[in-house]
């Protein structure tokens, strides 16, 4: 008997992918597009796996569906699975790590950019009529600025990468990489507060989890320096989104670059009043060819525990112990 697994919540073109590599391991791939854990609760007839993009995975979900095996994410991030609970029922949980490294640094970099270059500012302005280089105030040199990043592993390191040829200087924060894994990529090491304190660019790339979640609050935005510019390209959640505009408002964050916000989609959101934030659609992940990749990915994880085996990217690996 085919194992059954379900891929809900997809905002994806098509599953032909991941039907297709999953069924060639003897499963059977079925989706359902739904918009909540009640309404997958009600629609899916016990499965043995679930593949998620956006629907969220919690307690009830599992108790409600006894012969869950694993669950597996499309993408990066697995805040929407409820991973210490999967944990405890000996659920291994899937993901996708590095489909999209370079999309997300060359987006950031992209934000960076127009942030201090003032290019959608300036393109308005044009648009509208205008034709003035000082119509956004001074603008500094890149090279005279210093860059905090938020979180050091693969994406951030690939946009501290990008960020070579530009002569800034780098501050990175993250407890979880040491100080001399740090310098080699040219980053000097730096607490929270000193990092908040010092950077005229900060630019996020922490996973949200518990420890995370409005790690960016009103406290941070006090001890940032005037004029300060900030990318999130990584989980809206991460930054306090009433304080970072409170921030806006009173001139500590003089340019905002966000790909992301709390609530996706954003409706008759605060922030994007402020002609000095650009917003992208959480398309930072997005091209054909991470696309393509994200697909594979999650189709063969899933393939290789159907057949026995460890898949390559399990979060809460012990549990296959």
């Amino acid at each position: 008997m085919a194992t059954n697994v379900i891929l809900t919540g997809t905002v994806l073109p098509d599953s032909d992918v991941e039907k297709q590599i999953v069924e060639e391991a003897g499963g059977r791939l079925t989706t359902t597009d739904v918009s909540s854990k009640r309404e997958l609760i009600e629609s899916a007839t016990d499965p043995v796996g679930i593949m998620t993009i956006e629907t969220e995975i919690d307690e009830s979900v599992m108790q409600a569906f006894p012969n869950l095996e694993f669950v597996s994410v499309h993408g990066i991030g697995v805040d929407m699975v409820d991973v210490d609970a999967a944990t405890e029922r000996g659920i291994p949980v899937f993901n996708t790590p590095h489909y999209c490294l370079e999309e997300v640094a060359t987006h950031t970099l992209s934000l960076i950019l127009a942030c201090e270059r003032r290019v959608c500012q300036f393109n308005n302005g044009v648009k509208a009529g205008g034709w003035d280089y000082d119509s956004e105030g001074p603008i500094r040199r890149l090279s005279t600025k210093t860059v905090g990043v938020i979180g050091c592993g693969d994406i951030g390191l690939e946009v501290v990468k990008r960020l070579d040829g530009f002569d800034v200087d780098i501050l990175g924060y993250d407890p979880y990489v040491s100080g001399e894994e740090m310098s080699q990529y040219g980053i000097r090491k730096a607490d929270f507060d000193a990092l908040c304190e010092n950077s005229d660019v900060i630019t996020v790339h922490t996973p949200l989890t518990e420890s995370t979640r409005d790690l960016i609050d009103a406290s941070a935005f006090e001890s940032m320096e005037p004029g300060v510019t900030v990318i999130n390209a990584a989980r809206g959640g991460i930054i306090d989104q009433e304080a970072l505009c409170d921030a806006i408002e009173s001139g500590t964050v003089a340019y905002a670059g966000l790909d992301v916000v709390e609530d996706e989609p954003p409706q008759d959101d605060r922030l994007l009043e402020f002609d000095t934030v650009i917003a992208t659609p959480h398309a930072a992940w997005y091209s054909a060819d991470a696309l393509a990749e994200l697909q594979r990915q999650a189709g063969e994880n899933v393939a290789a525990f159907i057949r026995g085996e460890t898949p390559e990217y399990v979060v809460n690996s012990a549990v296959l112990d």
